[in-house]
């Protein structure tokens, strides 16, 4: 009983940890007026060191930069999204596809998937109450498809096309 508690009690402080070492690495996330693509190939491959979980990045469509406060909560929900992908999904490969107009991007994994609906808004798994805050400063949307049993999930996150566009120089 007592080595079970240890056993639990180091895989707790492991996991708190790697919580740690990601968020210092979210502190350090850099943007750019220009385009968003950079920081998320940034993010990618800082997520595929750490976890060994292979990515890949598929931008499509043109479209103006975003604000510089729009990518920063664009690349806080990406983040977040990869990781409940390492602590829940057990997946062997992540795709971030980005769509430029209108501006979309989806986080896909080949995990074990969960129920969404069962993910109590006031539980433990904050991960998503925390997207869905992000997504409403900047009047975005979040969607979650997902079934357990190996099917995956896909983190959609949908910005409306007028606001989140670089204003123009004076």
């Amino acid at each position: 009983m007592r080595e079970r508690s240890l056993t639990e009690l180091e895989a707790g402080v492991r996991e708190c940890y790697a919580d740690v070492r990601e968020l210092l690495v979210h502190f350090r996330t850099r943007t750019s007026d220009e385009d968003i693509e950079a920081a998320l190939r940034a993010t990618l491959s800082k997520f595929e060191h750490q976890t060994g979980v292979a990515t890949h990045l598929s931008m499509s469509g043109q479209g103006l930069p975003l604000a510089p406060d729009v990518q920063i909560q664009v690349l806080h929900m990406v983040q977040e999204a990869l990781s409940n992908v390492r602590k829940h999904a057990q997946a062997r490969h992540v795709e971030l596809r980005v769509e430029r107009h209108p501006w979309r991007f989806e986080v896909c994994d080949d995990g074990c998937g969960f129920d969404p609906a069962r993910v109590a808004p006031d539980s433990l798994h904050v991960g998503l109450g925390i997207m869905r805050e992000r997504a409403l400063r900047v009047g975005a949307e979040v969607r979650v498809d997902s079934a357990p049993g190996g099917g995956g999930t896909r983190v959609c996150i949908v910005l409306p096309s007028a606001s989140t566009v670089v204003p123009a120089l004076a």
